[in-house]
């Protein structure tokens, strides 16, 4: 080792040394281990020193309860353990229930078609081991104690807490009901979860795969010098529901089963006090602490096997968006889809209109062609009178958004949100003032909803971090009997047909399918048989222009297609692609999207071809998907080899293609989506009038209204300077402009010439210095 290297070393041990002194959490076993390289142990150290500081130890403990008086009402939640018994168990019932799940749960996420509500992990050992699994787990809010800030980076669906040694070691356990400022330790993760959810409100609380029993294989071997072995084995995982649970490879620690049941007996102690109770509902084990529960008869049998309801059954529901139901927008489609089977007089969808000068009135068959005020609109809104409310917040449109306010104070009625994309992130980007004003109307919205929906499960998590609440997930899905197999087969000499079906934005599209028109021009020149086929509409005409230009193998359309056409269009692809842009903008605003073609093309059968980067929503999803091909690093190079890999293969085509529908068959099924969002409606609805009774939070409409229109604040900016000493001094130049002129319009020597134009230069100096003074006053205050 050489002496730099050496002092290097030495500089990074001293380093983790400070940190670790300044951290209130100082014991080894919640610091990081040897197999983290010293300097990212430095480097991770100090994002816990930052965890710890009050600023963000606040904004954490505000998340907290938010997510509190968001889930006031919810009454039951399951815990679920890892044991071997969730293999016996049923989990697909707990599709529709608020959950927290723990440690390597991600393995049996796998497995199934919904995802927990909430995720904790306390353990460093599994904190360093799975952390790339964990990182990539989209869709529950995560809760991850400060200690493990150095695996985990703050993140929009991640909440840190206060989690510390019991107090009263070493003779007892201690059980917090106030998660929001301390929780205590108790051998197993599952008690951290435990007063996570009574803080949370729930009275109800049932355990699931929580054995309580393990054997530690003879193969182990035990390590560490803090008190607690530390695990280290070559054979399979027997106790827990996967195999590679704790398998080769994996760290973990000495269960310690009689202290966990020490730790538990404590809560169920404090529980009897607190006005909650644990239940055990575990298939089998031997966890006999917590009073036993029938797992299945928790939940009731279902009345019918009808995969859609009837439309007359269903609440009377308002919907405030920003677009109308059906056209050639995707959120109209997704509404025409979602409300198919709504009675029309239980349906009314108030929307806004291109100018943004009215609101228009939709119908369940279509829109009527009168415009209307805000007036209008409320007494419109009167007469339905609806169950409840739907709005998809959007603040492009202030006399909608102000409108859905109003609505949401003065009905008090029950009302749900749904968010398809992060515009309040990519607000944050250009405008952060506003953006930290939308931010608490947003959470006070979340707080008071009765329900909340995200486009994608990436969303929920990081949506229910960050405001506060829960989120379901539905996005678009395939009418499978839409979609039968199709019979196109293709041979090596074929023209290869590589579409692209949808919006051309530059904030958005555009810069990436330029990318793909220039890979698939260079393979065209190069021989291979390939055409670029578009398809948009008219809104897009320039960007068209500029994608196909003068390259032979790019062409494009603006016509428009019925449904059945748009299907044929997409089954005569062989290459569907889906594309989205690398710049910060693009990647802010689609970080968490869910592309509304996905279903369609994968069920198409031809292949799917993502293009854009990593982190992006979409792209994201579709890189787990089987049959799609993903290319995340930009240029036109990357994409070419992708491209000509799947067109030199007719036979690999068919196989990714079928691959992709069948994905779409068995996963994105529309008739599912349609029954859970209209049960999930039925339940918000159900919850009465005023369902927050005094916790409701009553939204100021100013404040969009305000920062909507930049141009009234220059108007007031102005008048104010008028009445004042620099309205005054502009009055008097504009006077001594007008002498000037004078003089020099009557001049008779060439001194009143002179005069002139020594007034004139100095009134046009005063008028700009002033103009100029009140345009920068007036771009610092905006």
């Amino acid at each position: 080792m050489t002496t730099a290297t050496s002092n290097s070393k030495f500089n990074l041990q001293e380093q983790k040394k400070i940190l670790v002194s300044s951290l209130p959490t100082k014991s080894e076993i919640f610091l990081p281990t040897d197999r983290i390289d010293l300097k990212e142990q430095v480097e991770g150290l100090k994002r816990v020193q930052r965890l710890y500081s009050d600023s963000v130890r606040e904004t954490n403990k505000r998340r907290l309860q938010n997510l509190k008086a968001s889930l006031k009402g919810k009454k039951r939640c399951f815990l679920i353990g890892n044991g071997p018994s969730l293999n016996k168990m049923d989990l697909s019932l707990l599709e529709n229930e608020i959950t927290f799940a723990v440690n390597g749960f991600f393995l049996k996420s796998k497995e199934l078609n919904w995802t927990p509500t909430f995720y904790l992990v306390e353990d460093h050992l599994v904190a360093e081991d799975r952390k790339d699994a964990i990182n990539q787990f989209r869709g529950p809010i995560k809760l991850f104690p400060n200690y493990l800030g150095y695996c985990f980076p703050e993140s929009d669906d991640t909440i840190f807490y206060n989690h510390r040694p019991r107090v009263s070691y070493p003779h007892g356990f201690d059980f917090s009901l106030k998660a929001d400022e301390i929780t205590y330790a108790g051998c197993t993760v599952t008690f951290s979860a435990m007063q996570m959810a009574a803080y949370l409100g729930f009275t109800e609380i049932y355990l699931i795969g929580v054995d309580a029993s393990y054997e530690i294989p003879k193969d182990a071997k035990t390590g560490g010098d803090y008190g607690t072995s530390v695990l280290d084995m070559d054979s399979d995982d027997q106790n827990h529901f996967h195999p590679d649970y704790f398998g080769k490879g994996y760290r973990w620690h000495d269960p310690q089963v009689d202290k966990m049941l020490e730790a538990y007996r404590e809560a169920e102690k404090v529980s009897e006090k607190g006005g909650f109770k644990i239940y055990n509902a575990t298939v089998g084990g031997k966890l006999e602490v917590f009073e036993r529960r029938n797992y299945e008869n928790l939940f009731p049998k279902p009345e019918s096997n009808d995969v859609s309801l009837k439309g007359k059954s269903l609440p009377k529901i308002l919907v405030l968006d920003f677009t109308e139901k059906g056209g050639s927008s995707a959120t109209g489609a997704l509404k025409e889809k979602f409300f198919k089977t709504w009675d029309p007089k239980s349906f009314l969808l108030i929307f806004g209109d291109g100018d943004h000068g009215s609101l228009g009135v939709g119908k369940h068959s279509g829109s009527e062609k009168k415009r209307l005020s805000e007036k209008e609109a409320i007494k419109r809104i009167k007469k339905f009178n609806p169950d409840i409310i739907l709005y998809r917040p959007v603040i492009d449109h202030k006399l909608l958004h102000n409108l859905a306010l109003k609505i949401i104070n003065e009905f008090e009625k029950p009302y749900a949100l749904w968010f398809m994309d992060d515009w309040p992130s990519r607000l944050n980007l250009t405008k952060p003032e506003i953006a930290q004003q939308v931010d608490a109307e947003l959470i006070s919205l979340c707080r008071s909803a009765s329900k909340c929906f995200a486009i994608s499960e990436k969303m929920a998590g990081a949506f229910g971090a960050r405001y506060g609440t829960v989120f379901d997930v539905f996005h678009n899905g395939v009418e499978i009997k839409n979609w039968p197999p199709r019979k196109k087969t293709s041979t090596k000499q074929d023209v290869v047909k590589v579409r692209y079906a949808g919006a051309l934005a530059q904030d958005m599209t555009l810069k990436s399918l330029l990318d793909i028109a220039d890979a698939v021009e260079d393979l065209g020149q190069s021989g291979s048989s390939v055409q670029f086929e578009i398809l948009t509409n008219w809104r897009w005409e320039k960007g068209l222009s500029n994608i196909v230009g003068n390259r032979k193998y790019v062409s494009g359309t603006t016509k428009s297609l019925d449904d059945d056409g748009y299907r044929a269009w997409l089954q005569d692809a062989d290459i569907l692609v889906i594309a989205n842009n690398f710049d910060p903008k693009s990647i802010t605003y689609l970080k968490y999207s869910f592309a509304n073609k996905i279903p369609e093309c994968l069920a198409s059968e031809a292949v799917v071809l993502a293009y854009g980067p990593e982190g992006n929503g979409t792209i994201e999803y579709l890189s787990s998907v089987p049959g799609a091909v993903t290319v995340t690093s930009q240029g036109k190079e990357k994409l070419a080899t992708a491209l000509f890999d799947i067109i030199d293969d007719p036979a690999r085509r068919e196989a990714l293609g079928k691959l992709g529908r069948s994905f779409a068959i068995d996963n994105l099924n529309m008739d599912i989506f349609r029954r859970d969002f209209e049960n999930t409606i039925k339940e918000g609805a159900a919850v009465g009038a005023d369902p927050m009774g005094k916790n409701r939070v009553k939204i100021k409409t100013s404040t969009i209204r305000a920062t909507s229109r930049p141009q009234s604040a220059f108007v007031r900016q102005f008048v104010r300077y008028i009445v004042g000493w620099k309205g005054l001094v502009g009055i008097t130049s504009a006077c001594l402009s007008g002498l000037a002129f004078y003089l020099g319009s009557q001049a008779e020597s060439s001194f009143t010439v002179i005069l002139a134009a020594c007034l004139l230069v100095l009134s046009q100096g005063v008028m700009f210095s002033l103009i100029a003074h009140l345009a920068a006053h007036v771009n610092v205050r905006g």
